[in-house]
């Protein structure tokens, strides 16, 4: 029987790699290997229970809810993020529109300050995990980090105040045995896992975050921004 999730296609061939920010080798392993591990776990962990063969969303968000369910969490979480932050990319180069560059730079102050609160963040991450621009309940676009699995929506709680400038850490809550999320809708992914980086930056990760921003898919960010609005997020 064929298992329920496998990984999406990505709009680029893996073995051409996403120059200059990814080597075909790099790229292969994130995808060919990682993320097959990821959606294997996954298609294993959630194999008779009422969330097998469910989307990798709702999975995250029924899953999450439950302590003892936390490998099936994990699992389903970091193969979403990962295949957030690989459609996120391109393999040509694209200038974000004047849209973009105008709904942006409104809540940053400036999009070369986006840039910069971004960068930051990617930057002041200690350990695994990732960076993220969201938007949240109120339609107001913010940067947020989030360790290791976590997903921007189940990583915050109700409560969290999600900054401009600085990094917010989210942490998970447990009320009544049960984890709190949040509604935050992203439209930028970027992993700051070591696994990411590594193969061809070593250390470096100001290097990698830098030629993140040479090949991000800005028209997909803008349909994701465009469609948030339009969904009353």
């Amino acid at each position: 029987m064929r298992a329920y999730h496998q990984p999406a296609l990505l709009p680029y061939k893996v073995e051409d790699g996403l120059s200059p920010f990814l080597s075909p080798a790099a790229l292969d392993f994130l995808y060919n290997m990682r993320q097959v591990e990821l959606i294997n776990n996954t298609n294993r962990l959630s194999a008779g229970t009422e969330l097998e063969n469910k989307p990798l969303y709702d999975t995250i968000m029924e899953s999450v809810r439950d302590p003892k369910l936390v490998p099936l969490t994990n699992n389903a979480s970091h193969a979403w993020s990962i295949d957030f932050f690989l459609q996120s990319l391109t393999n040509t180069a694209q200038d974000p529109s004047s849209t973009v560059e105008r709904i942006v730079g409104a809540r940053f102050g400036g999009f070369e300050k986006f840039k910069e609160s971004f960068t930051n963040s990617a930057l002041a991450m200690f350990g695994n995990g990732w960076t993220w621009l969201v938007v949240n309940e109120s339609g107001t676009l913010s940067v947020m980090n989030t360790f290791n699995a976590a997903s921007p929506f189940v990583s915050l709680s109700m409560k969290a105040n999600i900054g401009v400038n600085g990094v917010t850490y989210g942490s998970i809550q447990r009320a009544q045995n049960q984890r709190m999320v949040a509604r935050v809708l992203p439209v930028l992914g970027l992993s700051m896992w070591q696994e990411a980086y590594i193969p061809d930056y070593g250390l470096d990760r100001a290097a990698y975050v830098n030629n993140f921003w040479k090949v991000v898919n800005w028209e997909r960010v803008e349909q994701r921004v465009m469609s948030s609005f339009n969904s009353g997020m």
